[in-house]
Parts: structure tokens; sequence; C-alpha cells
């Protein structure tokens, strides 16, 4: 893990010949609400980190979220992630450990301004139940979900995300699942500097099926090292019981490379660019 981690950000770090063309990349993390925005053709773009949840009863839990994003044409993005390794220490029912489950899906845009900013997109995911049920650290059975995103600028640097999901939600073997549903709102300010600071809040309906709603709301920053690489981190308060009492998360975001070649809005830019470099060479 810690070979691939310097791996990561070795390549990020470098300066390739496209950065001029590149723009910053939009991570999905680490905040609840996801953005409309698409990873351009071709791009791989990876985002991962911690995360440490309270609650009052003196219960921890931890997990070490990881997605993986691929842009595969202009309006559709495929992507994998997963809750990582789960740790959750419980002083009544003690302490369990394993790997969380794996979500599958893609971000299709359906609505784009005249600039070719993403106005609206959808987002379907089907997660795999990888996590162990016996544990208590998944229901052993997939959940379905779909979620409608949009955003907009507003005055003269902030913007703002809303997202809404509707899913079925797997309660446990031989019992039946339950709907969930999910509302957020994400507002950000674009700050001189490369720091761009968030407010959340969001409302899950509930997350099994006898509990109640899970309210809270967090903030945080990202900051954008260059047009590969990102970090960022923040912390969540709980406002109803069913959420945990305080949060902490922070992680980074790569983009690790080209993984399908010279494909979309960039590569052509950078073609022409290489045109253009070929004829002044030969006058």
């Amino acid at each position: 893990m810690l070979i691939a981690f310097t791996m990561l950000c070795a390549l990020a770090l470098q300066t390739p010949t496209a950065a001029p063309d590149s723009t910053p990349l939009e991570p999905d993390r680490p905040d609840v609400t996801n953005g409309t925005h698409i990873v351009d053709v071709g791009l791989l773009q990876v985002e991962f980190g911690g995360l440490f949840n309270r609650t009052g009863d003196g219960k921890h839990s931890s997990g070490t979220p990881i997605t993986a994003r691929v842009g595969l044409t202009t309006w559709l993005e495929a992507r994998v992630s997963t809750d990582g390794y789960l740790s959750v220490i419980d002083p009544i029912e003690g302490n369990q450990t394993g790997l969380g489950n794996v979500q599958v899906g893609a971000k299709l845009r359906l609505w784009a301004d005249p600039g070719g900013v993403p106005v609206l997109s959808i987002l379907p995911t089907i997660t795999l139940p990888v996590a162990s049920e016996s544990k208590g650290l998944g229901s052993g059975q997939v959940d379905f979900t779909i979620a409608l995103l949009t955003g907009t600028d507003f005055l003269k640097h902030g913007h703002i995300d809303a997202n809404y999901s509707i899913g079925r939600i797997g309660a446990g073997t031989d019992l039946p699942r339950f709907t969930q549903h999910l509302v957020s709102f994400s507002a950000s300010a674009e700050i001189p500097g490369p720091v761009t600071p968030y407010v959340e809040s969001f409302w899950f309906s509930r997350q099994d099926p006898n509990g109640g709603a899970v309210t809270a709301i967090d903030a945080g920053a990202i900051y954008v090292i260059n047009a590969r690489l990102a970090l960022d981190g923040g912390i969540q308060v709980g406002l109803t019981t069913a959420a945990p009492s305080v949060s902490l998360f922070g992680g980074m975001s790569v983009v690790v490379g080209d993984v399908l070649g010279d494909h979309g809005v960039h590569a052509r830019r950078r073609e022409a660019a290489r045109r253009a470099a070929k004829g002044v060479q030969s006058k």
C-alpha cells in the first residue's frame, strides 16, 4: 500500500507535456455530494483517504474509501469504488475488522450549458456485498441506487451542488430491502490561491430498516497542488441520534495518466499543438 501511494504521488507531481492543456481535477470526495463534472476522456482519476467516526455511545469506526474514475466519452464516466478496510470498535459487541463493500457505477451527463459545463447528470450505482454480514460490516445483499446531480455558480466566486438519490438497500439475508432517500447540498467558494473551502449538509431517510433519519453538516477544504493532484480534509458533526456524533476525514485525488490513449478534448489540443510545432520547424 505504501509503495502504491508513493508511486501515485510521484506520477501526480510530474509535469507532463500536456499540463498546460489540463484543467484542474474536480474530486467527488471528500463530501457526500457528488458534482456533475465528468473525468476527461481517457483519464484515470483515483480518489482515496481515511474516515474516522465516533458515536455518543462510545462506538468508533473507521474506513479507507477508494474510488477510481475513468472518462469513457465526453458524456460518460465509469467508476469503481470500495469502502476499503473497515474497523469497528464497540465496547458492548466487541471489535470487528474486514473489507468493505464494492460499488460499481457510471456518471452520465444529461445536459450542459453553452460553455460545456455539465448542469445535470445521473449516477446509477450497484453495491456488491463484499463486507462480512456475520461481522456486522454489511448486509450481505446487493444495493441499487440512482442519484440526480446538479450544480451552478452563484455570485462571483461561489458554486453549489445538489443531489437527490433513491435506493433499494439490503437489510440482511432473507430480509426485505428498504427504500432509502438522500438529499444533500454542498457550497464552495473560489478564493485566491489553491485552497477551496466548502460546507455541506445532507439527510438520509435511514441507513437500516428500523433506524431513524441521519442528518449532519460538515465543512472542509480542497487544496489543489496541480492539475493532477489535490489534497482534502474536514470535519462532520451529526445533528440526529442516528448520525455519528463527530467524524474526521482526509485524503487525496490523483490523475495518474491517460489510460485510453490520445482521446478527448485535451488530446485534440495536444495533437493540434504538435502539428503547429512541426509546421514551425519545417519553415
